[in-house]
Parts: C-alpha cells; sequence; structure tokens
C-alpha cells in the first residue's frame, strides 16, 4: 500500500497562495500581485511605465502609484492641469494653457504676464515740437506747443495764412509767429508804414528833399548839382591854370596852384632863380624852369662850383705809393721797389744774375728767389747736399753718396734702392693643397689647409676614406671630420639613428623604424605621416537638411538648423505637437514653422484674435455695435430696429393724432397737423368757440345748398 505524503504539509505558497498537493510534488495558486513556484515575486506592477508624461512609478501589491510631476494628473499622470481655471488675465487677456504654466495673449493697450500692466503710449514720446502726452487704453492724447496742431503736433500751424503782410510784402513762416520781407520803400512788422526816405537828410550843401515811395527828389541850391546836390559846378573845367598849374575849384570861382618855377594868377610868369647869383668861384649861371645850373672855372666842381676838386681821389699812384695833390696835378712818392710817374713798375733784382750752380733766379718785389738745381740748396745754391746724411740705407746696407743722389750696397737677403725689400721666398708658392706660405729671412713656413699635414702639406688624412656607411670625410684643423649620410651618427657614421625614439607617431599611431625614416600605423580616426590629421568625418556632409557638422575623432555631430532633428538632422520636427492653434483652429506643420487655419470669427498667427466683426461699425443711424464671435449685436438708438438699425420705426402706426388730425412720422418722434378746431401734441384739445363757428357755418352752407 502506497501513502502520498501531503507535499503542502509544510505551506510551500509564500504570500498567501493557496497550495494543490501532487505525487511528490505541489502547484502553488497565487494571489494576484505574485507570481513565482511558491509565490515569491512580487509582480512589477512598473515594468510596462503605466506613468505619462515623465512621472515617477511606485510598485505595490498588484497597484502601482504614479507621482506627477508637476502641471498634470490623474492615476496616469494623464491630465494636464487647467492652469487658465480660474481665468489668471486680467483686461480681457486670453488666457492659453501650458504645462504647469499659462499664457495671457493681453487686449490691445495691456501687458504684462498676467495683462495688469497698462502700456504707456506716451512712452515713446509720440508727441512732437513739446506737445505733452496724455496716456489712454491703447491711444494717447497729444496737448500741443502755441504754434502746432494734429494728433502728435506734428504740423505747424501757418501763420501766413491770413495773408498779414501788406503792400506786396513776402510771408515766411516760423513757429506761432511770421515774418514780412517788406517790398523797398515800406517796413514794419506787416509792411504797413511807408519809410521817409528824406527822414535821413539825403540831399547836401543845401538842398530841399521831397519824399516818393522808396525814393525822394533833391532840389539843389544854386552852384550845386547831382541827385543829392552832392557835386560843387567845376569852375576849372575851361582849365584856367597855365604851365602846369593845378586848378583848385570854389563856388563860382578858382585858384592855381602853380607848378614849381611859376606864379601869378594863372601861372604865367616863369621865376628867375639866377637871380640871387648862386655859382661860386667864378661859376656862371643859365636860369631854367625852377632851377639854374652852374658852368664851373677849372679846378673847381659842384652844384654852386663849391668844392676844389681832388686830383688824388682816384688813387692813382700803384703799388702803395703815396698820393699828393696839387692844382689839377699830383704826385706819386713810390715803395721800395717800384719806380715810374704811378709806381706801376717793378724794379728787376735779378739783372745781376747772381744764383750759382745752374739756379734759375726769380724777381720779387724789392727781392729775389735762387731755384736751385737737384743736390745743392743755400740763398745762392753754393752748398752741395750730403744725401747719406739721412742714412737712406736700410737693414744694414751701405750708402755711397753722389750729387743729387746716393747708392746703397745691401746685406745677404735683402734688396731694393735703399735695402727695405726682404726676398720674398713664398714667391715659387712651395706650400700644396691650399696651404699659406709664411716667408723668413732666406727660408719659410707652411700653414696647411684643414686635412693635410708635412712641411709642404703634401699629405692627404681622407685618403683611404676612413668613414662608414657612404659617409663623406671632410679635413678639419689637424685631422678630418665624418659627414653622415641621412640616418646615421657616430664619429665614423658607423650608427643606425632610431627615427621612433622621438615618438613621432601622435594619437596612439605605431612606429616602425627605417634608414633616415619611419612609417607610423594610425589608430583609428587619424591619418597622415604622423598620424596628425584627423579624419575628417564630415567630408561628406552627412548632416541633412542645413545642419552643421562638428567632427570628431572618427564620429561627428550635427547642429540641426531650426525646425530638424535626429543624428543626421533627417526628422522634420512637428510643430504641430502641441496643436498651437487656439479657438479650434487647424494646424498645419512647416519646418520650423506652423500655420494655424483658424475657424470663422478668429485671425492671428494662432487664432488668438476674435475678429471685431464691429470694424467698420455696420450699425446704421447711431446704432452701438457689441462684437461676438463671428457675428454682431446691433443696439439702436431710439425711433430704429433692424439688425443693423436700418428701419425707422413708424410713430405713426398706430395713429396717434385725435379728432380726425394727420400724424407725420420723425424719427422717435411725430407730429400732428390738427383738424380745424383741435389742438395740443396730439390734437386732443378742442376750441369750443372756434367749433361753434364751425358748426354755424357749416349749418348754413346746408341751408343754402338746400
Amino acid at each position: 500500500c502506497i501513502t502520498d505524503i501531503n507535499d503542502c504539509a509544510s505551506n510551500p505558497c509564500l504570500n498567501g497562495g493557496t497550495c494543490i498537493d501532487g505525487i511528490n510534488s505541489f502547484t502553488c495558486t497565487c494571489v494576484a500581485g505574485y507570481t513565482g513556484d511558491t509565490c515569491e515575486t512580487d509582480i512589477n506592477d512598473c515594468a510596462p511605465n503605466p506613468c505619462m508624461h515623465g512621472g515617477t512609478c511606485t510598485d505595490g501589491v498588484n497597484s502601482f502609484t504614479c507621482t506627477c510631476v508637476a502641471g498634470y494628473t490623474g492615476d496616469t499622470c494623464d491630465t494636464d492641469i487647467n492652469d487658465c481655471d480660474p481665468n489668471p488675465c486680467m483686461n480681457d487677456g486670453t488666457c492659453i494653457d501650458g504645462v504647469n504654466s499659462f499664457t495671457c495673449a493681453c487686449a490691445a493697450g495691456y501687458t504684462g504676464d498676467t495683462c495688469d500692466t497698462d502700456i504707456d503710449e506716451c512712452a515713446s514720446n509720440p508727441c512732437l515740437n513739446g506737445g505733452t502726452c496724455t496716456d489712454g487704453v491703447y491711444s494717447f492724447t497729444c496737448a500741443c506747443t502755441a504754434g502746432y496742431t494734429g494728433d502728435t503736433c506734428s504740423t505747424d500751424i501757418d501763420d501766413c495764412a491770413s495773408n498779414p503782410c501788406m503792400n506786396g510784402g513776402t510771408c515766411t513762416d516760423g513757429v506761432n509767429n511770421f515774418t514780412c520781407a517788406c517790398v523797398a520803400g515800406y517796413t514794419g512788422d506787416t509792411c504797413g508804414t511807408d519809410i521817409d526816405e528824406c527822414d535821413s537828410n539825403p540831399c547836401m550843401n543845401g538842398g530841399t528833399c521831397t519824399d516818393g515811395v522808396d525814393q525822394f527828389t533833391c532840389n539843389c541850391a544854386d552852384g550845386f548839382t547831382g541827385d543829392r546836390c552832392q557835386n560843387d559846378i567845376d569852375n576849372c573845367a575851361s582849365n584856367s591854370c597855365m604851365n602846369g598849374g593845378t586848378c583848385i575849384d570854389g563856388v563860382n570861382s578858382f585858384t592855381c596852384a602853380c607848378a614849381a618855377g611859376y606864379t601869378g594868377d594863372t601861372c604865367g610868369i616863369d621865376i628867375n632863380e639866377c637871380g640871387s647869383n648862386p655859382c661860386m668861384n667864378g661859376g656862371t649861371c643859365m636860369d631854367g624852369v625852377n632851377q639854374f645850373t652852374c658852368n664851373c672855372a677849372d679846378g673847381f666842381t659842384g652844384d654852386r662850383c663849391q668844392n676844389d676838386i681832388d686830383n688824388c681821389a682816384l688813387n692813382p699812384c700803384n703799388n702803395g705809393g703815396t698820393c699828393t695833390d696839387g692844382s689839377n696835378s699830383f704826385t706819386c712818392n713810390c715803395a721800395d721797389g717800384y719806380t715810374g710817374d704811378t709806381c706801376g713798375t717793378d724794379i728787376d733784382e735779378c739783372a745781376s744774375n747772381t744764383c750759382m750752380n745752374g739756379g734759375t733766379c726769380t724777381d720779387g718785389v724789392n727781392q729775389f728767389t735762387c731755384n736751385c738745381a737737384d743736390g745743392f740748396t743755400g740763398d745762392l745754391c753754393q752748398n752741395d747736399i750730403a744725401e747719406c746724411a739721412s742714412n737712406p740705407c736700410l737693414n744694414g746696407g751701405t750708402c755711397t753718396d753722389g750729387v743729387n743722389s746716393f747708392t746703397c750696397t745691401c746685406a745677404a737677403g735683402y734688396t731694393g734702392d735703399t735695402c727695405g725689400k726682404d726676398i720674398d721666398d713664398c714667391a715659387s708658392n712651395p706650400c700644396m693643397h691650399g696651404g699659406t706660405c709664411t716667408d723668413g729671412v732666406n727660408s719659410f713656413s707652411c700653414a696647411c689647409a684643414d686635412g693635410y699635414t708635412g712641411d709642404i702639406c703634401d699629405t692627404d688624412l681622407c685618403l683611404p676614406n676612413p668613414c662608414a656607411n657612404s659617409a663623406s670625410c671632410s679635413p678639419v684643423v689637424d685631422g678630418y671630420k665624418c659627414i653622415c649620410a641621412p640616418g646615421y651618427t657616430g664619429q665614423l657614421c658607423e650608427i643606425d639613428i632610431d627615427e621612433c625614439a622621438s615618438n613621432p607617431c601622435l594619437n596612439g599611431g605605431t612606429c616602425t623604424d627605417g634608414v633616415n625614416s619611419y612609417t607610423c600605423a594610425c589608430e583609428a580616426g587619424y591619418t597622415g605621416d604622423t598620424c596628425g590629421t584627423d579624419i575628417n568625418d564630415c567630408d561628406p556632409n552627412p548632416c541633412m537638411n542645413g545642419g552643421t557638422c562638428t567632427d570628431g575623432v572618427n564620429s561627428f555631430t550635427c547642429a540641426c538648423v531650426d525646425g530638424y532633428t535626429g543624428d543626421t538632422c533627417g526628422t522634420d520636427i512637428n510643430d504641430c505637437n502641441p496643436n498651437p492653434c487656439l479657438n479650434g483652429g487647424t494646424c498645419t506643420d512647416g519646418v520650423n514653422s506652423f500655420t494655424c487655419t483658424c475657424v470663422a470669427g478668429y485671425t492671428g498667427d494662432t487664432c488668438t484674435t476674435d475678429i471685431n466683426d464691429c470694424d467698420p461699425n455696420p450699425c446704421m443711424n447711431g446704432g452701438t455695435c457689441t462684437d461676438s464671435v463671428n457675428s454682431f449685436t446691433c443696439a439702436c438708438a431710439a425711433g430704429y430696429t433692424g439688425d443693423t438699425c436700418e428701419t425707422d420705426i413708424n410713430d405713426c402706426d398706430p395713429n396717434p393724432c385725435m379728432n380726425g388730425g394727420t400724424c407725420t412720422d420723425g424719427v422717435n418722434s411725430f407730429t400732428c397737423a390738427c383738424a380745424a378746431g383741435y389742438t395740443g401734441d396730439t390734437c386732443e384739445i378742442g376750441n369750443i368757440n372756434l367749433l361753434f363757428l364751425i358748426m354755424l357755418n357749416t349749418k348754413n352752407i346746408i341751408d343754402l345748398c338746400d
């Protein structure tokens, strides 16, 4: 007999699960919210992210709780809280709800977050020319200063409009004033005054002035003429003054101012200047016009022959001779060495020819000079010159004297006229291969060029070539130097240079050494000999729709133009989500823009503006219009009716006039033309006497007809 063990005896099902026993097994039926073989696992009700709009989910048992971000509410944060309820926008502003925010579309004339601020239309100083601005709601009023008018005081009032300038004057308008430019002859603010041209007494010399318009006339006294009587009649016109005399006009007379040498009323008499005997020392006088001339006796001169002539005045004595004046003559006392009447002859001191040994004599003033032949000296060239006295022979040479000459016998190793020249032992260029020769006395020494040695520099240090790896051997001081081929170093160029030692490969590149070269294996995203060039991942440009590409290392980033998004700016942003069109408007998406098709009665970019159906005013006859959405209502003035107050109410229907009166309709009024015998606004008053007469006349008429 087999006994089934109750596998549920140990209550293996957790968290309230129900255990169902099996054969060597059990099955747990879990309560809602748990799972697992033993119901040990709490089901994560937050796994499908039930909380919308960024809400935070907190898991419970078979439940979850959403903590919403500001602006949203509801079990799953699906409801946008209406921040426009109650309406925060003042002064008829329209509220547009946002997420945890609102925007007010203000009525004309208001601004601010809640449309609480009346826009100061005076802030822009619209009133010109000093006008004072008074602010209103979406309006302003200008109180203009004197002289200006218009809504903004922009119009200068034309003060010339009334033609204030008289007598043809020209008016120039100013600000609250005018200026008159008067025609000639008139003056005054309005050119109303005729100028008195005689006021300045323009007539001269006793003339009488008669005033006219912009002119005057002078009646001149006797002896004067001219527009202003300014001209004395010229009594000199007949040229009465003779011999160059100057006529001075007087009133009905003239006076002659005579030229020098003449006299008389008309300057007709020549004055005799010789009458006073002006010529001295026997000179003869000759009369002229305003002058005289003296012919002087011999030995005298001057305008009046007053001066004795000085015969020494012209310095007739030459070469320092002294002059003694005589009567119409002179005598010269000559200086030493000169002779003759005027001392002009030099005495020849060389006439005796006193110079010796072939010397040449040169005459001087009261002296002579001997120019000696070569080898002689002295005043008379009497001395033979000793040419060896100055020891002219150098370097131990022996001197032998001659006439105007000497001879040197040189010591060994020297040559030349004065033994001053060392014989040049370097003249034969004994130093080889560019060596420099230094001369000695009967010897030389060689300074060898780099790379050579020996007494005459005949040994080449670079042969054979000691340098390795095709290096060049170059001579240097006291030796040689190896000039290495590219890629090698060392004293003999025996070492291959490691070009990778300086780590030339940038940005993680791997270096491989060569001879005078290296090769870089670059990391991804780099290129170039040294991996120094970042590969331009923006070429060709991967960014679409005008996006700007910024290169990275083996990557790129696109900065999209407004209206696009995505890694390559390939996605057009839906500007209609959320819908910006208010009041039932339909949104059409564009690139970084949208277009709203508004329902009837609204306009504006986002359909925020209720179209004013009252502009222009459809209500006639003074009716007041009240705007609605896509409609209006007219409140008619008294006496009118109809949708647009177009109908004049007939105040005669029913007829208010009594006793047969005739009604004439007016606007919100009527007039009664009363039948005979009645009066009053509605003919309600009867005149008894008049009615009696009417009745009597009516009876008489009836009797006559019978």
